[in-house]
């Protein structure tokens, strides 16, 4: 008797342990989003990037020195960087678990897993939440973010790439080489073109140009309306960075550790700089000038129409992260455990900041705040001094 209480125990323990696996131990609740009308689509943060050219950047500073103002805890690394949009910031972690975090307070509202594994930042458009995992059958959902519900199941090859959404499409590259168009709401494939080696480079989109790379550096531009390639070069080097694209330039790093500037319109080489450090990083700009980080530890600031390096600056770790530039600061994310405050225009070190682990998630900026995320860490708001004693009513 004792003997078969203690095996329905067991039995009792490992279904619960399973189940806690397989939904989360949080739960994901109900957000009120703003509606379409007051999206503001050159703040918020909806997608990788900001914007289906990849740009990264912020059109405000957030002045130096800094202070925390909140934080909160993430278990596990932040894919890319947070989605921001009304009063929450959204966090999709490498494991698959979504944290939904108060802009204002820093409170968890909820959290839950939605798959087994992904590679990159989730795209939210109106209330849909949609992502590609790397593991599992299910490699496609839309999920809904004012109901709390999976809108979309799909199975396609595994998905590397964040989902990028133009005109009701959604274009993504997995792992088989495959790039596919489908249809948002039914999740049906339009078209599909076959790279030459699995795709990690997430598509941008520009002038309907849209553009990647795979993993033995071959560059894609297909016309986004009916998958036609319009041109293809060979980088003969790795590439599992992302590109960028800034008026009719297309920027992207290799592991070999040179950046490229290509032509959208025909591909051809605008030029070429090469570093010491492998390049896994994506670049960001802001005006006419490229930021980029590499495994070198170095953070460069080169002219876009030229490649002419104008300044460098040493980190005391890997940046694998995306530099983010304002008007007049630039913002990195280092495995050394700081987070740098530059001048965007010289390189100086204006502030740093230890947050006491690995950054392995690029920084941005939403309203009022720096929002940095540390690998296994805490989810991060920084602010300026002035404004955190404002809040906490000092004089």
């Amino acid at each position: 008797m004792l003997t078969n209480s203690k095996n329905n125990f067991r039995r009792t323990s490992a279904l619960l342990l399973l189940i806690a696996i397989l939904v989360g131990c949080g739960t994901i609740v109900k957000l009120k989003l703003p509606t379409a009308e007051k999206t503001n689509f050159e703040n918020d943060w909806l997608t990788l990037g900001r914007n289906n050219q990849h740009t990264h950047n912020s059109s405000h500073n957030i002045v130096p020195p800094l202070e925390i103002i909140w934080r909160t805890r993430v278990k596990s690394v932040v894919a890319d960087h947070p989605l921001a949009v009304g009063n929450y910031i959204l966090t999709l972690t490498r494991n698959g678990e979504l944290y939904q975090v108060d802009y204002e307070t820093g409170k968890l509202r909820g959290d839950g897993n939605l798959g087994p594994a992904i590679n990159h930042v989730p795209t939210l458009r109106g209330k849909i939440l949609y992502t590609g995992f790397n593991l599992g059958e299910n490699t496609l959902i839309g999920f809904n973010l004012e109901t709390a519900k999976k809108t979309l199941r799909r199975i396609y090859p595994h998905i590397n790439t964040t989902p990028l959404f133009w005109e009701e499409k959604l274009f993504f590259g997995t792992n088989t080489g495959s790039f596919v168009c489908i249809n948002a709401g039914t999740g049906d494939k339009i078209w599909a073109f076959e790279a030459e080696a699995p795709i990690q480079s997430s598509p941008a989109l520009q002038d309907q140009h849209i553009i990647f790379g795979d993993e033995k550096g071959w560059i894609y531009a297909l016309d986004a309306t009916s998958g036609i390639k319009l041109w293809t070069t060979e980088l003969k080097e790795n590439v599992f960075s992302h590109p960028v694209i800034h008026d009719s330039l297309v920027f992207i790093g290799t592991v070999q550790g040179n950046l490229y500037a290509l032509h959208l319109k025909n591909g051809k080489r605008a030029w070429k700089r090469g570093f010491p450090g492998a390049i896994y990083s994506s670049p960001s700009v802001y005006s006419d000038t490229i930021y980029i980080g590499n495994n070198d530890h170095k953070v460069v600031a080169l002219k876009a129409t030229t490649g002419e390096v104008l300044w460098q600056f040493n980190t005391g770790g890997i940046v694998n992260t995306v530099p983010l530039p304002s008007p007049d600061y630039l913002y990195v994310a280092s495995w050394d455990e700081y987070v740098y405050v530059l001048n965007r225009f010289n390189g100086k070190l204006l502030f740093k900041m230890n947050l006491d682990k690995p950054l392995k998630s690029s920084p941005i900026i939403y309203k009022d705040l720096l929002l940095v995320h540390t690998a296994n860490g805490h989810l991060y708001a920084l602010a300026n001094t002035k404004y955190a004693q404002d809040r906490k009513g000092s004089p």
